[in-house]
């Protein structure tokens, strides 16, 4: 298992929502896992807190996001000023830039960032995953990118038909996936807790997966893509 581990993400609460059991595993083995966050996430008002305004989205955010890095136990997080829903439209040399330097920083055994589908379409993991993938090239390091398979998309969009939720995002299932890491018990009540810490972020489909861990633990499973070198047979952890 890798010592030390990056991740290139795009909004708070994409360290949880997905990563999270694989952060909570590689924590507990003694791995080193930082997090580069490219945006504070301000587009994305929900109306909650109560009592709190849209002003104040970002700094509501990134208190959101230090609470669920304490819980998954990240060892740094860096977060980055690029606008919620405007990343491809900023100076991407620049971006790939700064995630060169965080990897020179850092010096990880692995690197993990969005793929080209973005997982859902999203044009701010669609772009900061191209930038990543930009700052790796020709580096030889260890590269993946997050995944959604088939069997999480069906169970998924089974708990949304059987039990009348909206889920307007359309989730997109790649063909073959090269890690899956599958919650224990624990570590679904780890990722439970750090996605419920983004309070903000949380509508009636979020709040129905919190409710039952049988749900939860497609929305925790962990699934990944190794860019660099694909690997022969699935493995259960982010090998350098």
């Amino acid at each position: 298992m890798s010592r030390r581990l990056l991740l290139v993400l795009a909004h708070p609460d994409d360290e949880s929502m997905g990563n999270g059991t694989m952060v909570t595993r590689h924590v507990a083995a003694g791995c080193e896992v930082h997090l580069l966050c490219a945006t504070r996430g301000g587009a994305g008002w929900t109306g909650r807190p109560a009592g709190r305004r849209p002003s104040e989205l970002t700094q509501i955010r990134a208190e959101e996001l230090a609470s669920a890095a304490s819980i998954l136990g990240l060892a740094s997080v860096d977060l980055w000023d690029y606008p919620d829903g405007g990343v491809a439209g900023c100076d991407q040399d620049e971006i790939v830039g700064r995630i060169g330097l965080a990897v020179e920083r850092l010096q990880p055994d692995v690197v993990v960032g969005w793929g080209p589908d973005g997982g859902y379409g999203h044009p701010d993991h669609i772009a900061i995953g191209a930038c990543t993938d930009r700052a790796l090239a020709g580096t030889g390091r260890p590269n993946y990118h997050m995944a959604i398979d088939h069997l999480a998309v069906e169970a998924l969009a089974r708990a949304v038909r059987d039990h009348g939720l909206d889920l307007s995002l359309r989730l997109a299932a790649v063909e073959r996936v090269d890690v899956i890491l599958e919650p224990s018990p624990a570590e679904l009540a780890t990722v439970e807790r750090a996605i419920a810490a983004h309070h903000s972020q949380r509508n009636r489909f979020v709040d129905f997966l919190l409710s039952d861990a049988r749900w939860l633990f497609w929305l925790a499973r962990s699934c990944y893509v190794r860019v660099d070198r694909p690997l022969g047979q699935p493995a259960t952890d982010l090998a350098a």
